[in-house]
C-alpha cells in the first residue's frame, strides 16, 4: 500500500538541501596565486603578476668622483738621512769628549779626541811614503840630468822613472787611508780628533773620556738633526691606489690631545710587507718646537685625492656568508645574482670595486625577498 502524498512532504526539504550540497561540491576551484619568481637558466624570472614588481627597485649605476680618507695608527721617525750613528774607526781610548748630551752641533765640530795605536801606524805609514816619494823624486830628477848629459844610460833613466811611480802610489793608498778616518795630511803628527759628518744634536752618548773601546763597530753617540720628523703609517694593500705623494695629511698624537698638526706625503714605499700586506707611508712633520719625538704614537688622516668610482645604495648588497651579490638586469624583470667585491661605505652607499660596470642597472631596494 502506497504511503500518502502528506506523509511524504516532509522528506522534500531533506532532498533538497542533500542536491544543494552535491551542487556546492562540484563547483570549480579558485585560480592559483601567481608565482613571486622563476630561476631559469641562471636567471632570476619575476613573472608580470608577480607581487615582487610592486617591491623591486631597478636603478642604473654610474661612477661618481669620491675623496677618500683614511685614518692609520702611526708613530714618529726620524729622518734615516738625518742620523748619524759615531762609531771608532779602530780599537782604542777615548781621549776627550768635546760635546755632552743633548748639545747642538754644526757639521765638522769636534765629538772627541782619540788614541790608538793603529792611529800611530797609519801616520808612520803616511810619513814613510812621502819621505819616499820625495827621494824618488829627486832621484829621477838627478837621472834626467845625467842622461841629459849622456853621463848615464836611458835604462837607468827609466827605473828611476819607475821607481817614482812606485812610491807615488804607496803615498797615495797611505793618504787615502787617513781620508777614510776623516783627516786630512796636514793633520798628521796630531791628535785623531773625530768630527761630526752632519749638523743636529747629540741624541744618545755612551761612552766617556778614558774609556777603551774595542768593538768598532758600536756606535758610541748618536748625531741627530731633528728640524723636521716623519711620521710613519702602514697603508693596507687595498686603500693604496687612494694615496699621493704630496698629499695633505693631518696627524693627531697621543701626547697632545685635542691638537692635529699639518704635514705632507713625503715617501711611499715600494714593498709591500708581507705580514700584514700594507706598504709603509712617511709624511713629514715639521719639528722646528722640538715637540715630536721619535717612538710618539699617533693618528694620521690621509686626505687623498678624488677617484672616481662606481657607488651602489648599500641596500643592494645581499650577503650570503662571506661573499656579497648583486642583482644585474640582463631584460626587463630578468636578473643574474653576480658576486661583487666591495669597498669603503660612503654615507648610504657603498664603493663597487669589483663584478659591475658602469651604466648596469641593478636592484637597489627589496633584495631582502629574493633568494
Amino acid at each position: 500500500m502506497k504511503p500518502a502524498l502528506s506523509e511524504m512532504l516532509p522528506l522534500f526539504p531533506v532532498v533538497l538541501l542533500l542536491s544543494v550540497g552535491c551542487n556546492r561540491g562540484t563547483k570549480a576551484p579558485a585560480d592559483e596565486a601567481p608565482a613571486h619568481f622563476e630561476e631559469r637558466d641562471g636567471l632570476l624570472l619575476v613573472p608580470e603578476r608577480s607581487p615582487l614588481r610592486e617591491h623591486l627597485v631597478v636603478e642604473e649605476i654610474h661612477s661618481k668622483p669620491v675623496r677618500h680618507e683614511l685614518t692609520l695608527p702611526a708613530s714618529i721617525e726620524a729622518d734615516p738621512t738625518k742620523i748619524a750613528k759615531i762609531s771608532l774607526p779602530f780599537a782604542g781610548r777615548i781621549a776627550k769628549l768635546h760635546v755632552r748630551l743633548g748639545d747642538r752641533i754644526e757639521q765638522g765640530a769636534p765629538l772627541f779626541m782619540f788614541d790608538s795605536s793603529e792611529w800611530v801606524a797609519a801616520q808612520s805609514e803616511y810619513i814613510k811614503a812621502r819621505s819616499a816619494e820625495r827621494q824618488a823624486e829627486r832621484n829621477f830628477q838627478r837621472q834626467k840630468d845625467l842622461h841629459a848629459h849622456g853621463i848615464v844610460a836611458a835604462k837607468e833613466l827609466e827605473q828611476a822613472e819607475t821607481e817614482r811611480e812606485i812610491v807615488r802610489n804607496d803615498l797615495s793608498g797611505a793618504a787615502a787611508r787617513l781620508r777614510l778616518l776623516g783627516i786630512g795630511p796636514s793633520d798628521v803628527g796630531k791628535p785623531l780628533v773625530i768630527r761630526s759628518p752632519i749638523a743636529g744634536r747629540i741624541v744618545e752618548l755612551t761612552t766617556a773620556p778614558g774609556q777603551y773601546q774595542n768593538d768598532a763597530s758600536t756606535p758610541v753617540m748618536t748625531v741627530a738633526d731633528l728640524s723636521a720628523v716623519w711620521v710613519a703609517a702602514s697603508v693596507p694593500e687595498k686603500d693604496i691606489r687612494y694615496v699621493r705623494l704630496g698629499e695633505e695629511a693631518l696627524v693627531a698624537l697621543n701626547a697632545y690631545p685635542g691638537e692635529q698638526f699639518e704635514g705632507h706625503v713625503e715617501h711611499i714605499g715600494e714593498v709591500l710587507t708581507a705580514e700584514t700586506r700594507a706598504v709603509k707611508v712617511r709624511i713629514a712633520l715639521d719639528n722646528t718646537a722640538g715637540r715630536f719625538k721619535p717612538g710618539m704614537f699617533a693618528r694620521a688622516t690621509l686626505r687623498g685625492g678624488e677617484v672616481h668610482e662606481l657607488l651602489a645604495p648599500t641596500s643592494a648588497l645581499v650577503l650570503r656568508g662571506e661573499r656579497t651579490f648583486l642583482y644585474v638586469e640582463k631584460a626587463p624583470w630578468q636578473f643574474e645574482r653576480r658576486l661583487a667585491d666591495i669597498g669603503e661605505r660612503i654615507g648610504d652607499r657603498t664603493c663597487i670595486l669589483a663584478g659591475l660596470s658602469e651604466g648596469e642597472r641593478i636592484i637597489t631596494s627589496g633584495t631582502v625577498l629574493l633568494p
